[in-house]
């Protein structure tokens, strides 16, 4: 089970770089849960669960890939999206002091979703919206 930050970027980014262009690196990557407020899918328990995701949301030069991780495990399952750089449309950028929160328009969806991440991944969750023109808050 991968729990440290660092095994989670690990497994992440090997499977991230089987569907890279050649030539391209990563430019940072955030461990992100969808779905509201985590406070609230905190209170509805095990019921909570059914309603978020679990993702690795990766940023190259060229495109930014979704892993999907399995949520038992935090281990990569499969990649779910994989877009290139300017098809990306990110909003709602919040910085808080646990969650900050972001919304992604996902192609081809009938609204964005939300991304939550947890200030562990601070540092990287600004390299992520800087590469996006979104300045860090």
């Amino acid at each position: 089970m991968a729990i440290r930050k660092e095994t989670i970027k690990q497994q992440a980014s090997e499977m991230v770089v089987q569907a890279m262009q050649p030539g391209d690196q990563i430019v940072s990557g955030v461990y992100a849960i969808t779905g509201p407020s985590p406070w609230l899918m905190n209170q509805l328990g095990l019921l909570g669960q059914f309603f978020i995701d679990y993702y690795f949301v990766a940023v190259t030069r060229q495109q930014v890939i979704f892993v999907k991780m399995n949520r038992m495990t935090n281990r990569p399952k499969e990649i779910s999206y994989a877009v290139p750089l300017q098809a990306v449309q990110i909003s709602d950028y919040k910085r808080s002091a646990l969650w900050s929160s972001f919304r992604y328009a996902v192609p081809n969806a009938p609204k964005p979703i939300r991304l939550n991440v947890h200030r562990i991944w601070r540092q990287e969750l600004d390299a992520l919206v800087n590469a996006f023109g979104v300045p860090a808050a």
